[in-house]
């Protein structure tokens, strides 16, 4: 804070001559009585952290874990939080905080040449609301199957026929597993390929239609009820996943997963995706570029120590991601060995009808031709082709990733509780209340920004159509094939849009709007300077990174189609996706990317 009112007054005009935000004190305090205003301090932080704390870390950290070989994207991950994400969330939180605006308000004021970027983040935010809100909707899904006794996906369904009505577990189902045959059969209905299963999944048009409802609540209630409800909606989701994570160290084979996450594989760290996706990560997890922070910064008192509010909300948010990742892989682990087991069952089998006596000593050692030969004289000659690798390591790289990776997982581990519809019925709930605070926080941000353009229409009516209109056309996403398109959008469109949005930030801070001036604003309402740190991170090394990946993505789509993984009945498989879908994520990008430089130039 500021240590007099004499320096509080000569700070002001320092800051009001070189910054050019705030006009004059006056001004500023008509501002901090007319806008809308959080309760406290503690409700401030802990929207902040509902809205980081969410489905990115919950649903999509544990996947891009799997899909970079566990402890491989921690590296890259950690590095990119040090100088991309501590940074560039500071500069959100004090840009909203000191012109007492949302994002396009905040870009115009920094120049008129800037205003697209808020355009940019509203379009942006808009698609990522849309797919986020099917993921809850899923959620609520799964909430909704959880009061079913036993759990639909606990055993494989069976199918009767013959005269006799002979019971046949379904094939599909033995193939994979119950919890992987629910999710993408009995809940997504999911085609073979992405040009396949254009009919609606009426089971998830409704729980949409719930999931939007409850979005339009929290939009109408605001800021102040917005404060109260996460009381709640924070510290509930920490003590479900700490029982989870107690219970998940003591599965067999849970150790095995767990190693697995903090094992890098150096040579995963030479592939450039790995990078991207840790890069992309931290938009999605912390929630930068979508103008979220910029609003809530704009309800909070002018002199609040933004600084504090980012190394809190991004570190906890952190070691959430991997406090969750730490869950997932452990029931991986598990998963792995117990399918290990049954890999070792069958190559018993085969070995037994090649006349051999086993007694169940085949282990993972042993499983090799030459270790059999030697034990057993000879018997089984050269059949190595016959056996299968059942090595939990083996096992842990084939499990099934994807967007449906932590649903599967957690539902394996409920039904390692005692009372697991209980236990099911308290974890989605909470992945429920996760899931709002994300979507909320992102409506929130997209609510400011058209306000901002001059909507003057009142916030009830303006929430009650937008989420009318986005149920709407958020139905493409509820068809059979709706999961294919969620994972594009989410891997190449918003990832891509949101790193040019920050990198757009960025050059606007950095060169534009100056370091210094916005070190003197952080001083202002902090007192606190700005030390190296800081300063080299947003003026050098956060444009020259952010530059360089923008400009490797867009090359490696250019080279390469992106690809989708698909489900084929067994297990997951990969496909690149068609023209259409790529060349509509393709105009959505051109789009995205032009409402920069078409702004600035009318």
């Amino acid at each position: 804070m500021v240590s007099s009112d004499k320096d509080s007054s000569e700070l002001q005009v320092l800051n009001d001559k070189e910054t050019g935000v705030i006009e004059s004190g006056s001004k500023e305090s008509s501002k901090d009585k007319t806008r809308q205003s959080w309760n406290n301090k503690t409700e401030y932080i802990l929207t902040s952290l509902g809205n980081a704390v969410g489905l990115g870390n919950i649903w999509r950290f544990p996947y891009k874990c799997h899909k970079h070989g566990g402890g491989a994207f921690l590296i890259p991950y950690a590095i990119m939080l040090l100088v991309v994400g501590y940074p560039l969330l500071l500069m959100e939180y004090s840009m909203g905080q000191r012109a007492k605006k949302g994002a396009i308000g905040v870009w115009s004021r920094v120049s008129p040449y800037t205003t697209g970027i808020g355009i940019a983040s509203l379009v942006v935010c808009l698609v990522l609301g849309l797919y986020y809100n099917v993921i809850l909707s899923l959620a609520f899904f799964y909430t909704a199957n959880s009061f079913r006794f036993p759990l639909p996906w606990e055993s494989c369904p069976v199918t009767y026929s013959g005269i006799n009505m002979t019971a046949t577990i379904v094939q599909e189902c033995a193939d994979s597993s119950p919890t992987s045959y629910f999710w993408f059969r009995e809940t997504l209905d999911v085609p073979v390929t992405i040009d396949q299963g254009g009919e609606l999944n009426w089971w998830v048009v409704a729980a949409s239609f719930v999931a939007w409802f409850a979005l339009f609540i929290g939009l109408v209630r605001g800021t102040s009820s917005t404060g109260k409800v996460m009381y709640f909606a924070v510290f509930f989701p920490y003590i479900v996943l700490t029982a989870f994570a107690i219970r998940t160290i003591l599965l067999d084979g849970a150790a095995a997963g767990i190693a697995y996450l903090f094992r890098p594989d150096i040579e995963k760290l030479k592939n450039p995706a790995a990078w991207l996706d840790a890069l992309t990560q931290i938009f999605f997890s912390i929630g930068l570029g979508q103008g979220t922070y910029i609003a809530f910064a704009s309800y909070t008192t002018t002199h609040n120590n933004c600084i504090f509010d980012t190394i809190f909300v991004a570190t906890v948010n952190s070691f959430t991601s991997l406090f969750v990742a730490l869950i997932v892989f452990g029931v991986m682990g598990f998963k792995a060995v117990a399918n290990s087991k049954l890999c070792l069952a069958r190559n018993e089998v085969t070995l037994q009808r090649m006349n051999a006596t086993l007694n169940g000593t085949l282990t993972n050692d042993n499983v090799n031709m030459t270790t059999l030969n030697s034990a057993f004289n000879g018997t089984f000659g050269n059949g190595t082709d016959l056996l299968q690798d059942c090595s939990p390591a083996k096992e842990l790289g084939s499990i099934p990733g994807g967007t449906g990776l932590a649903f599967i997982s957690f539902c394996d581990a409920i039904l390692k509780f005692p009372g697991s519809n209980f236990w099911s019925v308290l974890f989605f709930f909470m992945i429920v209340n996760i899931g709002l605070g994300s979507v909320l926080g992102n409506f929130t941000g997209i609510v400011s920004l058209i306000r901002d353009l001059g909507c003057k229409i009142s916030k009830a009516k303006l929430a009650l159509l937008l989420c009318i209109v986005m149920f709407i056309i958020g139905l493409t996403l509820t068809t059979k094939k709706g999961i294919y398109l969620v994972e594009i959008f989410d891997d190449v469109y918003v990832g891509t849009g949101l790193l040019y949005i920050v990198l757009c930030e960025t050059f606007a801070v950095a060169f534009l709007y100056g370091i210094k001036r916005l070190g003197n604003d952080i001083h202002f309402m902090t007192g606190q300077r700005l030390n190296i740190y800081w300063k080299t991170c947003m003026q050098f090394l956060c444009p020259i990174l952010l530059l360089g990946c923008f400009g490797t993505i867009v090359v490696s789509y250019i080279i390469k189609s992106p690809i989708y993984h698909a489900w084929d009945g067994t297990g997951i498989v990969k496909m690149t996706y068609p023209a259409w879908v790529s060349a509509l994520v393709a105009i959505l990008l051109v789009l995205t990317t032009l409402s920069v430089p078409l702004v600035a130039l009318l």
